[in-house]
């Protein structure tokens, strides 16, 4: 077993390193290829550092953003490895999770349950709407942050690749996320048509369950407080998962946040998310790793009053700190469901009449 970790966003290299250190604290001796497109000198002297970490810098795979998953997959398993698993870089592990791989055979790939907010889950819209046959339904959109591959899967992840190359989900992409149809929203919609479909549907498929084994930390309920709840007589997620903001790219300051530019209710947003980040698990556990990062680390401080009062009445507890927010943020998001304000569009002007995979047989 390997993991493989990418990042060619050179503000974003903070997040790998933090991804990395927690495998080595977690996971010692379990080997880590580490791609970077373009390396400063000063990242490729720090992974030098590091006793099983690998570095690839090849200048193909820059600038693909998280289309460039099944080119490093399967440049990996070209090169001989076995079992791989995919560990997007804004994620931090909390235990080692090799145990919980140990039972799966070489047939099986894992990936981890959208969060409980995301639209639209189940179904079989993204299968057909790709111009594939249904062959399955999942319980949840398929989350590609962590994937486990063999080498059984290389047709999967071609296909894969053959899909995301396709000049449809070029053009969606290249688009806001609020105006991208739901099937090429991003490279896990696309997953989530494509291992559903009839062509891969008898591929065993083992879902990390959203909650207990990952923490999909997507707004402040995106980690909902029932999972909250119910970690405290347990502990934290092995994998925990700081999606959409980075808590490395908010505002040096909260007052930095408000600007006279800004209207009140934008400026408002941004502190919400502010705040938000401050006492997101992830920024909790990331500090334990602050003195390892050698560069500097002014966004793991906790700033903003109000963050400071809810971690002192928490006394700092990762799940705890961010509850209140949570459940503020829950109300809101139940209430925005039942109105459907802000809902990703099935648009059919997307929709393909025939499988894209057809060139592959050919």
């Amino acid at each position: 077993m390997i993991v493989c970790v990418h990042e060619d966003r050179v503000e974003y290299l903070v997040g790998l390193k933090l991804t990395v250190l927690s495998l080595a604290r977690y996971c010692p001796n379990l080997p880590i290829i580490i791609s970077c497109p373009h390396p400063p000198d000063s990242f490729r002297d720090w992974v030098a550092a590091l006793p099983n970490a690998q570095l690839l810098s090849d200048p193909n795979l820059g600038g693909l953003s998280w289309n460039v998953k099944p080119k490093v997959l399967l440049r990996c398993l070209d090169e001989g490895h076995r079992d791989v698993i995919w560990i997007d870089t804004d994620i931090l592990i909390t235990q080692d999770f090799r145990p919980h791989f140990a039972h799966l055979d070489d047939e099986t790939v894992v990936v981890a349950q959208e969060g409980y907010w995301g639209q639209h889950q189940g179904g079989t819209h993204r299968t057909v709407a790709w111009g594939l046959k249904p062959g399955r339904t999942l319980p949840a959109t398929a989350n590609t942050a962590i994937t486990r591959v063999t080498s059984r899967h290389v047709e999967l992840l071609k296909a894969w690749e053959t899909m995301l190359n396709h000049p449809a989900y070029r053009r969606a992409i290249s688009r806001p996320y609020y105006e991208r149809p739901m099937h090429m929203l991003s490279d896990m919609e696309v997953f989530t048509a494509l291992i559903c479909s009839t062509e891969f549907s008898d591929i065993p498929v083992e879902m990390l369950v959203r909650g207990s084994d990952i923490a999909q930390c997507f707004g402040p309920a995106g980690y909902t407080p029932t999972e909250r709840l119910s970690n405290l007589r347990q502990r934290l997620p092995i994998f925990i998962h700081s999606q959409g903001g980075k808590p490395w790219e908010r505002a040096p300051s909260p007052g930095a946040v408000w600007s006279a530019e800004e209207r009140f209710l934008s400026s408002l947003r941004r502190y919400y998310d502010y705040i938000h980040l401050e006492l997101s698990p992830y920024t909790a556990i990331a500090r334990e790793y602050q003195e390892q990062l050698g560069e500097e680390t002014s966004w793991l401080e906790i700033k903003s009053t109000p963050a400071r009062l809810f971690a002192t009445l928490s006394a700092g507890h990762p799940i705890l700190q961010g509850l209140p927010l949570a459940v503020f943020d829950a109300g809101v998001r139940h209430a925005r469901r039942l109105l459907r304000i802000g809902r990703y569009r099935l648009d059919e002007s997307f929709n393909l009449e025939s499988s894209p995979l057809e060139a592959m047989h050919e």
